[in-house]
């Protein structure tokens, strides 16, 4: 099993507006789509159709700029996303690092697994191009499934 450090896929940057709370480099957050206090909003357009409803984004800039929001206590700050790379589970024949695949979420009759948010991770549909980043440790599979941790980023459609 292959396991060497590699640089993330950085991805398109994208600007958009998060509370001034969660507004810190590092900070993952899962786009949720907009509040009905957000329709009227003279921000809706940079602030949520700038981004994908249930993508993970994590936080790789900072801007000055801060705004009111009605949603927000405290307001918008205008940052800078990418599309984060999501931790999730592979069956071991599909995994190779540096490959570009379509992801499938593993299917199986354990619902309460404790590898659940691997094998479903939350971010990835069915069928999104990915390229595999990092290969990690086999996953004890309660089926008997062979399968194993992986890092993915989700590549942009062509």
């Amino acid at each position: 099993m292959v396991n060497r450090e590699k640089p993330s896929v950085q991805g398109k940057t994208v600007i958009t507006l998060i509370g001034v709370r969660q507004a810190r480099e590092g900070y993952a957050f899962i786009h949720q789509g907009s509040s009905p206090n957000c329709k009227n909003c003279g921000y809706y357009r940079v602030c949520i159709e700038n981004l994908e409803e249930g993508r993970v984004y994590r936080v790789v800039g900072l801007r000055e700029n801060v705004f009111h929001c009605g949603v927000h206590e405290g307001g918008v700050r205008v940052v800078e996303v990418v599309e984060s790379d999501i931790e999730a589970a592979l069956p071991l024949r599909m995994a190779m690092e540096g490959a570009s695949i379509p992801f499938q979420k593993v299917e199986c009759g354990a619902p309460f697994c404790s590898n659940r948010g691997l094998c479903v991770p939350r971010g990835l549909v069915n069928g999104d191009r990915c390229a595999i980043l990092k290969i990690g440790e086999k996953i004890e599979c309660p089926e008997g499934l062979s399968l194993v941790k992986v890092i993915l980023h989700r590549l942009p459609p062509t």
